[in-house]
């Protein structure tokens, strides 16, 4: 079995995933609706994160290259670090990336709950309602 070619597959795909999570950045912030959505998907890639330690497919990827014969050492940086560094000759911390990934998907769920206020009927929703029309009769 051709394991360099699958690695490759695996860094492509999850180039194509990075792109799209990008994307769907670009899209939420202009149709709303996509909010929730897109938050779904950084509380997901998130809790992955977590639980592995790392993305599985970095995991994926290094063990492939592993049993082709040439283990690059991607787990230990991170996916986005070590092809900014080979490609771009770019050095990012992989703590950067981590701390981004999160305050990300952080603002963008924050960004989601207003839109999804109708479906948890939450009684901060209701508050803030109530201190912008205390507002508007002081202004």
């Amino acid at each position: 079995m051709n394991y360099n070619f699958w690695a490759d597959a695996t860094a492509v795909l999850h180039f194509a995933t990075l792109l799209a999570v990008i994307l769907g950045l670009l899209l939420c912030f202009r149709y709303k609706r996509f909010r929730p959505l897109e938050a779904g998907v950084f509380i997901l890639i998130i809790l992955v994160w977590s639980y592995y330690g790392n993305c599985p497919l970095t995991i994926l990827e290094e063990h492939l290259r592993k049993l082709a014969g040439n283990p690059t050492g991607i787990t230990n940086v991170g996916f986005i670090p070590f092809y900014a560094r080979k490609l771009l000759d770019v050095n990012i911390p992989s703590r950067v990336v981590q701390q981004s990934t999160f305050f990300t998907g952080g603002m963008i769920f924050l960004g989601s709950m207003e839109w999804l206020s109708p479906f948890f009927h939450m009684e901060i929703f209701k508050l803030r309602k109530f201190l912008r029309r205390t507002a508007r009769k002081f202004a």
